[in-house]
C-alpha cells in the first residue's frame, strides 16, 4: 500500500537525501528502509511544530 510522502522543504540537503534514499529502497523493495526515512525526515527539526516556552 503506498504510503503519502511527507512534503520537503525548499532547500533543506538532509531532507533532500532522505527522500532520495527512500526512493531507491521503494524501488528495490525495501519498505522498512523507506519508512525509516520517512520517520527520520518527520522528525527532523524543521518538521517540528513550534511551541511557546512561556
Amino acid at each position: 500500500m503506498p504510503v503519502p510522502h511527507l512534503p520537503v522543504p525548499d532547500h533543506c540537503p538532509a531532507c533532500d537525501r532522505l527522500r532520495e534514499v527512500e526512493r531507491a529502497a521503494e524501488a528495490v523493495g525495501d519498505y522498512s528502509k523507506a519508512a525509516d526515512c520517512r520517520v527520520l525526515r518527520a522528525r527532523h527539526p524543521h518538521n517540528r511544530p513550534v511551541t511557546d516556552a512561556s
